[in-house]
């Protein structure tokens, strides 16, 4: 009898085994995508054991998370919910309320494509250094 019971654990321990590698795959994937998505300079830097999972040289450290728990949807409709004119950037700054004489902690959130949009647009604004003669 107590060796269907190790039978069973084993087969739990193997069913976390592989929902973790699943995990790690689909994080090391977002990742990729994100340094795809910023393009020059951007590089993983998260494989080394940093906080750190991507980097953009100069003035961008990045925590990557996905999956339905981190994509809090409450967010993203308020975000798709703004209106802009022109050469707007939609954001939405989220802050909690932490009482009398602590320190509030406020985030800012962009939709990733309208935000690497809007500063690809700025860069190729700006005068490169090949330009000045």
């Amino acid at each position: 009898m107590a060796r269907m019971k190790d039978l069973a654990i084993t087969e739990a321990n193997k069913e976390k085994s592989v929902r973790g590698k699943r995990a790690r795959n689909s994080g090391n994937a977002f990742e990729r995508e994100i340094v795809a998505a910023f393009g020059n300079g951007a590089r993983r830097v998260g494989q080394f054991g940093g906080k750190t999972d991507v980097e953009v040289p100069g003035w961008l450290a990045i925590q990557a998370k996905c999956g339905n728990g981190f994509f809090p949807t409450r967010l993203d409709n308020a975000l798709r919910s703004l209106s802009v004119r022109g050469d707007e950037l939609k954001a939405v700054v989220v802050g909690n309320k932490p009482g009398v004489g602590v320190r509030r902690t406020s985030l800012i959130v962009f939709d990733l494509q309208d935000f690497l949009s809007y500063y690809n647009h700025r860069t190729e604004d700006e005068p490169s250094e090949d330009a000045e003669g």
